[in-house]
């Protein structure tokens, strides 16, 4: 290991303390979370994600549903993003941009009789 590897090994590690079976990780906002990975991480994520009442979250309330609940990994952030991005209920009820709106046209109120139009036919050939 270089210098500024041990450096930087030995700035993170105080950061995190071992209960054995359970590492634990002290947050910047000194609340001592549960440290998680693999598919127990998935299934918090999911769980935090999917609520009871049928809710979808976002991605940031998500995440602060799972450091709420006194977990942590690494990648919690982009996970939570990637797992929004695939949610198929998500994607269906998601917001409508600006952008994807149809344009409101406005509707012309007329009253009966104040268009009037002919149509001209024939000649017809005789059957």
């Amino acid at each position: 290991m270089l210098s500024q590897q041990k450096n930087k090994f030995f700035k993170d590690v105080k950061h995190y303390f071992w209960d054995d079976p359970f590492l634990f990780k002290i947050c910047a906002d000194q609340v001592i979370r549960l440290y998680v990975h693999g598919q127990k991480a998935v299934d918090i994520l999911k769980a935090c994600h999917n609520r009871p009442t049928g809710r979808h979250h976002g991605p940031n309330y998500t995440t602060k549903k799972v450091f709420d609940s006194g977990f942590y990994w690494p990648t919690i952030n982009r996970d939570s993003h990637d797992l929004v991005k695939s949610c198929d209920a998500c994607q269906r009820q998601g917001k409508i941009l600006q952008r994807d709106e149809m344009p409101q046209n406005a509707i012309q109120v007329c009253e009966i009789f104040n268009v009037w139009g002919i149509e001209f036919m024939g000649p017809f050939p005789s059957s």
